[in-house]
């Protein structure tokens, strides 16, 4: 039997460098998950609100038997990114590019300002990208996609602190 726990939210705002969002997130691990250790325990944090009223949460521990600070961007069905791996989320982008060519730089620019940290809070890197929320009708809300890859980079950072982090995942999207 897992017991899951509703956490409380991390929010980011802001230009903030990547050190200290890493920072923030992993001591907000450690804050909340050193009273309740143990198998069988998964948490959720709360870390986007959408524009439908929905919340977009973190669970922890994230799979694949890892214990460190890893965590899977809990991406449900209905969102338009499959399970919200990064296949799912390269599928989306491609489909995107297809279907809107001129406004897919747009997005790239979008992608890049997230990736970059200038903006923390996707609400308003999309007020700077206006119109891009109603240019793509395939696959899931812009404001969804941007949403979860911002924590995808933030996962890489974590878990690739030492090495790449964020500009793997970056890079192979530029690619498409």
């Amino acid at each position: 039997m897992v017991r899951e726990v509703i956490c409380e939210p991390i929010e980011l705002k802001g230009k903030l460098s990547r050190h200290e969002i890493v920072q923030k997130v992993v001591n907000t691990f450690i804050n909340t998950e050193f009273r309740e250790r143990g198998k069988g325990i998964r948490f959720y944090y709360p870390v986007e609100k959408l524009s439908n009223g929905s919340l977009l949460y973190l669970r922890r521990p994230g799979g694949l038997q890892k214990w460190n600070f890893d965590f899977k961007v809990d991406v449900k069905e209905e969102m338009g990114l499959g399970k919200g791996r990064h296949q799912d989320i390269t599928a989306d982008i491609l489909n995107k590019k297809k279907e809107n060519p001129e406004q897919f730089e747009k997005l790239v620019q979008a992608m890049t300002a997230v990736y970059g940290c200038s903006e923390c809070d996707v609400d308003q890197v999309l007020n700077k990208y206006g119109d891009l929320q109603s240019s793509f009708k395939t696959g899931a809300n812009v404001e969804i996609l941007l949403k979860v890859l911002k924590w995808m980079f933030i996962m890489e950072d974590i878990v690739y602190w030492n090495y790449d982090g964020r500009a793997k995942l970056y890079n192979y999207l530029q690619e498409i």
